[in-house]
Order: structure tokens, then C-alpha cells, then sequence
């Protein structure tokens, strides 16, 4: 998935070694916020970098479960469910 991000136009390459420790912190079980913040501030251009690989995160899941927009689906359902909670 990581080899995907330079085919993104907007992703800097200078980015991908830390959205790459952030998925290892989070295979490590370790909390990704924590691990991440350590670092200090996040620029813009790693956010976008870390943007995409939501996205192809998203579509890995899609793929796993064979069905396109699943991880739509779930999102939706979470935050219905969270607002039914406050509701």
C-alpha cells in the first residue's frame, strides 16, 4: 500500500517515511496519536499524505470484504449511531 503513495501527485515523497512509522506504531499495537505526537507538530504536507492513505486504507477494506463503498457504509453507520447516542 506504502508504494502507492508516490503515484499521488500531491504526496511528498519527503512525507512517506513517517506516515510509514505511523502504520508500524499502529501494527505494534501502540496508540498512532501518541506515537505520532512524539514528533512534534504535523505539517500540511504530511496531513495529505496521511489523507491518502485513509483512503487507501478505505479501499483495501472495500477489496478484503468484496464491496465497493463497505467502509462508506460502516462510517456512516458509526457516526449515526454516535449521534443517536447524543441525540
Amino acid at each position: 500500500m506504502v508504494r502507492k503513495l508516490p503515484g499521488f501527485e500531491l504526496a511528498a515523497p519527503t512525507q512517506v517515511p513517517m506516515v510509514t512509522g505511523v502504520l508500524m506504531a499502529a501494527v505494534m499495537g501502540m496508540d498512532t496519536v501518541a506515537w505520532r505526537d512524539q514528533f512534534g507538530a504535523i505539517p500540511p504536507q504530511e496531513a495529505l499524505v496521511h489523507t491518502f492513505v485513509l483512503w487507501l486504507l478505505a479501499d483495501l477494506f472495500d477489496s478484503v470484504v468484496e464491496q465497493p463503498g463497505a467502509t462508506d457504509q460502516l462510517m456512516r453507520e458509526t457516526f449515526e449511531s454516535l449521534a443517536a447516542e447524543r441525540g
